[in-house]
C-alpha cells in the first residue's frame, strides 16, 4: 500500500486538472476543490519523505513487468524532498492567486494548467527511466508554454518566444540523447544504465551522451551560456505563476543533474564533473551582473535565479558527498526563498501599480510587514547568517576549500563575490521600493487584497526561517538524501529486484566485458526466473 502511494503525486494533479477542464466556471467551490487536492498532494509527499528517510527507496512496478522492461517509478529521499517542495509551492501559489483575484477575474484555464505542470514535475521527480523523464518534461513544458501566454498581452507574448524556442531545441537534444543511450547500452532504465555503463567509462560515446544530457538539463536550469530565455520570459508572468516558475522549474533541471551524475552515470566521469563546476562560475557572475543592471523587481529576481543556479551547479560539479548534500540543501532553501520574493514583488505591484523601481515607494510606510518579510528573504538570498542561504553557501564554500584545487579556489571566490553583489542588488530593491517616499508615486491602500497575499508570504517566510534556524537537522536530511542518491549499488538492488549490489561493486567483473557484461547476463538470467507479478507491500 505504501509503495502504491508513489503514484499519487502524479495522478491526483492529473485527474484534478481533467475535472477542472470539464468544470470550467470559476467559483469558490472550484477553488476549494483545487486547494484540497494540492494540499493532499503535499501531505502525501511529506509521508513519502518520512518513509524514504526511515525505510529507503520505494519502487512501483507497473503491469507486472519487472525492470528494466516495464515502466517503473522510484522515489528515494531526494525525490520525496522535491515532491514535497513542488506540492508546497503550488499550494502557496494557489492561495496567493485566490487572494489576488476574484473568481470573476480568474481565467478558467489557469488552475488546470498549473495542475498539469505539477503532474509533469512530479513525474520527473519520480520516474525511473529516461524515456518517461522525457515524457514528464514534455507534459511540464507544454503546460508551461500555455501558462506563459495565457494571460499575456500582445506586447508581452513575444517574450515567450525565446522560452518556447530553446526548450523545443532542448527537447530534440533530449530525444537524441535517449536514442544514443539505448543504442550504446540497450536500456533506458536508470538502474540498468548504472549497471551497464561502468565498462564504458573510457568510451567517448558515453562522454558524448553525458554532454548531451548536460546540455538539456543546462537549458532547463538556466546554466551559462544557455540562460538567455529565462530573464526574457519570467517577468511577463503574473505574480503567482512567477513565484511557481522562479522557484520550481529551473530546479527540475538541477534535480536531473544530481540524478544523472549521482545515480545513473559512473562516478568516474571526472572531466565532465569539473566542466559543470567551471560553468557554474560564469553562471553565478553573469547572473548577478544582469540583476544589478535591471530596474524592475521581476527582472532583478529573474537574473538572480540564474546566479543562484550557479551555486547549485558548483556544489554538484565538485562531486563529493558533502557537495551533493550542499546542493540539495541549497535547492530547498532557494525554492522557498525565491518563490516568496516573487510573491512579495507582486504585493508591491498591487500597492504601487507597477514593479518598476522608479515608479515605486512608500511601501514601508504603507505595509511594514511586507518590508520585513522581503528583508528577511533578501538577506537569506544574499547569504547572511543565521538564515538558510548562509548555511547553503557555507556548505558550498567548505566543499570547494576541501578540494585543495586552484580551480576550486577560484570558483569559491566567484561564489563569495556573487553573494556580495546579490546583497547589493537586493538592497537596491529595498531602498527604491520600501525606503524612499517620492510624492509622484501612487499608493493603493483601500483594497485589502494585498493583506491576504501577504499572509501567504508570511507562511513561506516562517518555513524559510525554520530551515535557517534548524539548519543542523536539515543538513542531516540533505546528507542522507545525497548518500542515498549516490549509492548506486543499493539503487540497482532495490529497482531491479535482484541481489545486484555485490556484483555491481565488483569492478573486476565489469571490466571483463565487451558489449555485454557478465553482470548484465547474470541479472537478466535472474530476472527471467522471477515471478512477473507486481510486488505488493
Amino acid at each position: 500500500m505504501i509503495t502504491n502511494s508513489v503514484i499519487l503525486p502524479i495522478i491526483i494533479p492529473f485527474i484534478t486538472a481533467v475535472v477542472l477542464l470539464v468544470w470550467r466556471r470559476p467559483s469558490v467551490s472550484r477553488r476549494l476543490f483545487v486547494g484540497l487536492a494540492s494540499l493532499f498532494v503535499f501531505f502525501v509527499s511529506i509521508f513519502l519523505a518520512y518513509q524514504t528517510y526511515h525505510h529507503g527507496i520505494h519502487v512501483l512496478r507497473f503491469g507486472g513487468w519487472q525492470p528494466p522492461f516495464g515502466i517503473v517509478l522510484t522515489v528515494d529521499l531526494l525525490s520525496a524532498i522535491m515532491l514535497s517542495l513542488s506540492g508546497f509551492i503550488v499550494f502557496c501559489s494557489f492561495l496567493y492567486g485566490f487572494a489576488q483575484q476574484s473568481t470573476s477575474d480568474e481565467n478558467p484555464l489557469r488552475l488546470p494548467l498549473v495542475l498539469f505542470l505539477l503532474a509533469g514535475m512530479n513525474m520527473a521527480f519520480s520516474t525511473g527511466d529516461i524515456f518517461n523523464l522525457y515524457v514528464a518534461f514534455e507534459v511540464m513544458l507544454i503546460a508551461s508554454y500555455a501558462l506563459m501566454t495565457l494571460e499575456a498581452d500582445a506586447k508581452c507574448s513575444k517574450h515567450a518566444l525565446p522560452y518556447i524556442t530553446i526548450n523545443l531545441f532542448g527537447s530534440a537534444i533530449f530525444l537524441m540523447a535517449a536514442g544514443l543511450t539505448y543504442s550504446l547500452l540497450g536500456t533506458l532504465n536508470f538502474a540498468d544504465i548504472a549497471l551497464r555503463a561502468a565498462p564504458y567509462v573510457d568510451d567517448p560515446r558515453l562522454m558524448v551522451i553525458a554532454i548531451m544530457f548536460a546540455t538539456v538539463f543546462g537549458i532547463k536550469s538556466g546554466m551559462f551560456p544557455l540562460y538567455y530565455w529565462l530573464p526574457k520570459s519570467y517577468p511577463i508572468l503574473p505574480a503567482p505563476l512567477a513565484g511557481l516558475y522562479g522557484g520550481m522549474l529551473t530546479k527540475v533541471g538541477v534535480y536531473c543533474f544530481i540524478r544523472l551524475f549521482a545515480t545513473i552515470l559512473p562516478h568516474d566521469l571526472v572531466s565532465i564533473h569539473w566542466f559543470l563546476a567551471v560553468m557554474a562560475g560564469p553562471t553565478m557572475i553573469f547572473g548577478v551582473i544582469g540583476a544589478m543592471s535591471k530596474g524592475s523587481i521581476r527582472s532583478i529576481l529573474s537574473y538572480h535565479i540564474i546566479s543562484q543556479v550557479g551555486f547549485m551547479l558548483l556544489a554538484c560539479g565538485l562531486f563529493t558527498p558533502f557537495g551533493m548534500a550542499a546542493c540539495i540543501f541549497y535547492v530547498v532553501h532557494h525554492i522557498i526563498v525565491k518563490s516568496s520574493l516573487f510573491l512579495v514583488g507582486g504585493i508591491g505591484q498591487e500597492i504601487n501599480g507597477s514593479d518598476e523601481l522608479n515608479k515605486m515607494g512608500h511601501l514601508w510606510r504603507v505595509a511594514p510587514i511586507v518590508g520585513i518579510v522581503f528583508l528577511i528573504q533578501a538577506l537569506s538570498l544574499a547569504g547572511l547568517p543565521p538564515l538558510s542561504g548562509f548555511w547553503g553557501k557555507y556548505m558550498i564554500v567548505v566543499t570547494g576549500i576541501k578540494m585543495a584545487n586552484p580551480v576550486a579556489y577560484v570558483l569559491v571566490a566567484c561564489s563569495i563575490l556573487a553573494g556580495i553583489w546579490t546583497l547589493v542588488s537586493m538592497l537596491k530593491i529595498w531602498f527604491a521600493s520600501f525606503w524612499k517616499n517620492p510624492d509622484d508615486v501612487s499608493v493603493t491602500i483601500q483594497n485589502p487584497r494585498w493583506k491576504r497575499m501577504t499572509a501567504v508570504v508570511v507562511m513561506m517566510v516562517m518555513v524559510s526561517l525554520t530551515i535557517g534556524l534548524g539548519a543542523n537537522f536539515y543538513m542531516g536530511v540533505a546528507e542522507k538524501a545525497a548518500q542515498m542518491a549516490m549509492d548506486q549499488g543499493t539503487y540497482i538492488e532495490r529497482v531491479l529486484g535482484v541481489n545486484a549490489a555485490e556484483l555491481y561493486r565488483n569492478k573486476n567483473d565489469l571490466h571483463k566485458v565487451a558489449s555485454r557484461s557478465s553482470l548484465v547476463a547474470s541479472v537478466d538470467e535472474k530476472l527471467e526466473t522471477r515471478d512477473q507479478r507486481p510486488e505488493t507491500d
